[in-house]
């Protein structure tokens, strides 16, 4: 692999990770047509960790809120000190709830999930499924703020953030669709889902650790750091950008792609 496949992997990751069309879908597709090679677990595992760094500098006041309602946990249990703690406090609560039926499903059905790796085909399909997701999504404008979310929704969001690891459909379509289903604004359904995100993709970080012990890097470090910067330097870029397509009530823009890409899959992919 050359440095320039690791920066053409990092803006695929940074890209797809945030934007609704499925990254896993992206690099199948990628590797079928493309002949882009797997990026190995180590680079991986960077790619995934420089996303993590785009949502923690877009979300920085709430990450650092989320910290302070942590510690005010033991600080300030009865919330005298501050109302801003107690929202946080509630926040986690929520993560923790939406995290736990995302980490079940990911756990019992890991492995029929791979096998679905290895179809290019059903990938097309299943480009289409988000697509229809995502327009049935882009009619709905919820009124409920991030403060009013309920234990109910934070579940079904995270039942949708599980159900994504199918290849080709959208973590961040599905958790912001099922969101906005839930009655959240726009605003506050982004948020939540990539607020929701960060324990995923740090757990699923954690799980590939011990494969990335057993073997070797195979390229320059540097190349792997040049990955995490341009990675999230583009999902920075991506976060943005969603966030202004949602205000606008555009997230079918995004369902046409899939649904051009999810067709060209299915008619050339035998």
């Amino acid at each position: 692999m050359t440095l320039g496949a690791v920066i053409l992997l990092a803006i695929i990751q940074g890209l797809t990770e945030f934007f609704p069309v499925s990254s896993s879908g992206h690099l199948v597709l990628g590797q079928y047509f493309l002949g882009v090679q797997s990026p190995g677990v180590a680079l991986e595992v960077a790619l995934h960790l420089g996303t993590v760094i785009s949502i923690i500098v877009v979300y920085y006041s709430d990450i650092l809120g989320l910290v302070q309602g942590f510690f005010s946990f033991f600080l300030d249990p009865k919330g005298l000190q501050s109302k801003k703690h107690m929202v946080y406090r509630k926040l986690i609560v929520l993560l923790v709830l939406g995290s736990v039926p995302t980490a079940l499903i990911g756990i019992l059905f890991i492995d029929t999930f791979e096998r679905l790796f290895a179809s290019p085909q059903i990938i097309g399909y299943t480009l289409i499924i988000t697509g229809i997701i995502l327009t049935i999504s882009s009619r709905m404008q919820g009124r409920k703020p991030l403060d009013k979310i309920t234990g109910i929704d934070a579940v079904i969001v995270g039942v949708g953030q599980g159900l994504a690891i199918t290849p080709g459909i959208s973590r961040s379509g599905l958790t912001i669709s099922t969101a906005l289903l839930r009655g959240l604004d726009r605003d506050a359904a982004t948020r939540f889902s990539f607020l929701l995100s960060l324990p995923a993709i740090l757990g699923a970080a954690i799980l590939k650790m011990p494969t990335l012990m057993d073997g070797t890097i195979g390229y320059p470090l540097w190349w792997v750091l040049v990955g995490v910067a341009v990675s999230a330097l583009t999902g920075i870029f991506a976060i943005r950008g969603l966030m202004s397509v949602l205000r606008q009530g555009k997230l079918q823009y995004f369902a046409y792609y899939t649904w051009v890409l999810g067709l060209i899959t299915i008619v050339f992919v035998r």
